[in-house]
């Protein structure tokens, strides 16, 4: 049986993001749903031309799961839609985007429930983002192994100690759970965005 705890609702992350939207300039970490699976290839080269096309400046990719660091050229709330429609005028698919700024993502770090196995074990600790905040009284822990689950604000972090491709505790179930869409990194690769976003400050 999965371990479950739940950290609280929206934490202060959001609330210093939305205060410094109108400044534009401090970084932002774009996060793409579900590309380069299922045939929906996106080259991080065409990723940062876009951003770049948007205005953005300082545009890097990271791997090739979806992962953009860029300073915006306004607002933050505009970031998030801006790309999706670029994306989708020039991939001809949907790729959903979630945006959090840099002070959001030190927050989700200073926050890790899991801190031994952030350091011991971090290719299987996955930070879960939502477009939201997530309704979490949905998710039964009975039908799941030995993953610890914590639910704080807009994200959840999730630690597979028996690894996560053999695991039921998927995105799909914790979509369904949480009542909204989202994308999943691995530990190793959110600590590599908070350099990258430091990097830009």
């Amino acid at each position: 049986m999965a371990s479950l705890r739940y950290l609280g609702g929206t934490f202060p992350a959001h609330d210093v993001g939305a205060r410094c939207e109108s400044e534009g300039m401090s970084p932002v970490i774009a996060l793409l749903r579900a590309v380069n699976v299922g045939g929906r290839t996106v080259r991080s080269a065409q990723l940062r031309a876009v951003a770049e096309g948007l205005g953005h400046t300082q545009v890097t990719t990271y791997v090739n799961s979806g992962n953009i660091v860029l300073v915006p050229s306004g607002p933050m709330s505009a970031v998030g839609p801006g790309l999706a429609g670029a994306l989708v005028a020039e991939l001809g698919f949907d790729v959903p985007v979630i945006t959090r700024s840099l002070a959001q993502w030190d927050a989700v770090v200073e926050r890790l429930p899991y801190p031994d196995e952030a350091s011991s074990d971090p290719s299987h600790l996955v930070l879960y983002c939502w477009d939201g905040a997530p309704a979490v009284g949905d998710l039964d822990p009975a039908p799941y192994g030995r993953e610890s689950v914590a639910f704080a604000g807009h994200e959840t972090y999730v630690y597979y100690p028996d690894g996560i491709g053999r695991s039921k505790l998927t995105l799909p179930v914790l979509e369904k759970a949480a009542g909204r869409s989202g994308t999943a990194r691995n530990w190793n690769t959110v600590l590599a965005l908070q350099r990258l976003a430091r990097e830009r400050a």
